[in-house]
């Protein structure tokens, strides 16, 4: 019976570990944030596997068009296939290289997968970050072999700071800024407070679910070991207080 118990509540930890996995998991870019202006940088998407049944299989990323970065270039030899698509920008862009009319409003990453319980990564070269916005919002459609898909879409705002499905999201702060350590180039140094701030708002929930799961876990392992306790059965002796009998007297 007890073998019985401790299946079940190791079956019921699981599923939990499993859903605050699953809870947690966004379609992210990395660095968290650059300074605006930044002329080379590797922007690093990184997109998890959340579904129990099918695999990733493509990866349609939007780039900003309002605020656009002057170059981008995808990263080749990834093992997927890369589709790129430009549009006109509604002001051409003039920087020491030249003046640029078009530029990168989609790239498209088909014909890999991602597995079961994994991630992936897609990395692009970002030359010319704009110098006029405080931050950058990309969409992401993420594709799985069953055909569904899962947009990565809501931007956070005062009314759903937290939303189900955010889009990733580049911070830019001013030129010249402490910023990520994970951005290219030798300038770069690590992030300040602000940045970290600005950030946070998605790990909190991620820390609420991983608190949760730690108290269910300690309760399920203290219900596990009561129940699995051994029970031992003892005759109860008489009290010589009580004995009676003509030896009493003595």
């Amino acid at each position: 019976m007890y073998a019985k118990v401790a299946a079940v509540l190791s079956t019921t930890m699981a599923g939990i570990a499993l859903w605050a996995g699953v809870a947690g998991a966004h379609v992210t870019v990395s660095p968290a944030s650059l300074p605006q202006g930044t002329n080379d940088a590797i922007l690093t998407f990184r997109v998890p596997n959340e579904s129990t049944s099918a695999s990733v299989t493509g990866l349609r990323l939007q780039f900003p068009l309002e605020h656009p970065i002057v170059v981008v270039s995808p990263e080749a030899g990834s093992g997927w296939k890369v589709t790129v698509k430009t549009a006109t920008l509604p002001k051409p862009i003039t920087t020491d290289d030249g003046t640029f009319t078009s530029t990168v409003s989609e790239i498209d990453w088909s014909g890999g997968a991602i597995p079961i319980a994994q991630f992936g990564e897609f990395n692009v070269l970002a030359q010319g970050l704009p110098t006029v916005t405080d931050k950058l919002v990309f969409k992401a459609i993420q594709q799985y072999s069953d055909g569904t898909t899962v947009s990565w879409i809501q931007i956070p705002d005062s009314a759903a700071p937290n939303p189900a499905h955010p889009a990733p999201t580049l911070v830019l702060t001013a030129p010249g800024k402490v910023t990520s350590a994970a951005a290219a180039g030798p300038e770069t140094t690590s992030p300040p407070a602000a940045v970290g701030a600005a950030v946070s708002g998605g790990s909190n929930s991620v820390a609420v679910v991983a608190l949760i799961v730690a108290g269910l876990a300690v309760i399920l392992a203290l219900l596990a070991v009561w129940l699995g306790r051994p029970r031992l059965i003892t005759e109860e002796a008489p009290d010589d207080g009580d004995v009676t009998g003509p030896d009493a007297a003595d």
